[in-house]
């Protein structure tokens, strides 16, 4: 995706592809679920970005995703990040380096 890596806070990021054994997954109600791209930060975080065109973002299987992602996150203790754009939003990824709180928080 050519807007992470237009991002100075991206280190690097790759297309997480699904149902891989190296393939990063979350646990959703009816299974496995690939965010679209892992991205390791330069700060030592990492952000799972699962893009949702407009269509989709409201769907009832979008929202869990949100949900789980959101779970994730706050249970990572400032380690990872996670968003789900809505539609062409792509500004959203990079609101969310300021939202998800300082790696200083955790690195000690």
């Amino acid at each position: 995706m050519v807007f992470l890596d237009g991002l100075a806070e991206v280190k690097f990021w790759v297309r997480n592809i699904a149902r891989r054994p190296s393939s990063f997954a979350l646990q959703i109600s009816t299974g496995a679920f690939y965010p679209d791209f892992v991205c390791q930060l330069h700060d030592g975080r990492g952000l799972a970005v699962e893009y949702k065109g407009k269509p989709w973002y409201e769907i009832e299987q979008s929202e869990e995703k949100r949900a789980v992602g959101a779970v994730w996150e706050g249970r990572s203790q400032g380690r990872c990040l996670f968003i789900m754009p809505n539609g062409p939003d792509l500004e959203a990824i990079r609101q969310k380096f300021s939202q998800g709180g300082s790696a200083a928080s955790w690195r000690g």
